[in-house]
């Protein structure tokens, strides 16, 4: 397979996230096999509230041409993969990291003696109330990405904020 602007594209995505989750102190891990689903665990390396090493994990999706409404980006996806993300009994919170670069590789980063500018930016959408999909019946199925949720490193960090504990009544 050869490195082509797919790939390009795809790596620079990544590396957007890897490079938030290192300025937000947190660790981002990458699985030796492609099987799950998903393209980074990204862990906190403590505790946060009552939780312990919380974490989250992110299937990462580059996009070059966006287009959307004034609220949302409509990120066209393969059923496949969101079905690896949609509805719930997953043991750790998954969420599509969806990040919006220039078409040309040429503008993805600028870097001078004060800074590194990394273009365009990132968003976050959970679809874990979202229904699976027959792959047999569809192959694409459009995504609403909110752009309220931008991809911050503090963004990031709240993430993987620890969950309220139910309290179950005494009986």
């Amino acid at each position: 397979m050869s490195y082509d602007k797919h790939n390009h594209q795809g790596y620079f995505g990544e590396s957007f996230v890897r490079v938030l989750a290192s300025a937000a102190g947190l660790i981002a891990g990458q699985q030796d096999v492609d099987h799950t689903g998903v393209d980074f665990s990204i862990d906190f390396p403590g505790t946060r509230g009552t939780v312990r090493f919380p974490k989250i994990e992110a299937q990462v999706k580059s996009w070059s041409c966006p287009t959307g409404t004034d609220l949302d980006w409509l990120y066209p996806m393969n059923v496949r993969h969101y079905n690896n993300l949609a509805g719930e009994g997953f043991a750790v919170s998954r969420y599509l990291f969806l990040i919006i670069i220039p078409p040309d590789a040429g503008q993805y980063a600028q870097a001078d003696e004060t800074s590194l500018r990394l273009s365009h930016c990132g968003y976050w959408a959970s679809l874990r109330e979202r229904p699976l999909i027959d792959q047999a019946a569809q192959r694409k199925v459009t995504v609403s990405v909110p752009k309220r949720n931008l991809l911050t490193v503090d963004g990031l960090r709240a993430l993987l904020e620890p969950l309220p504990t139910q309290r179950v009544s005494a009986s």
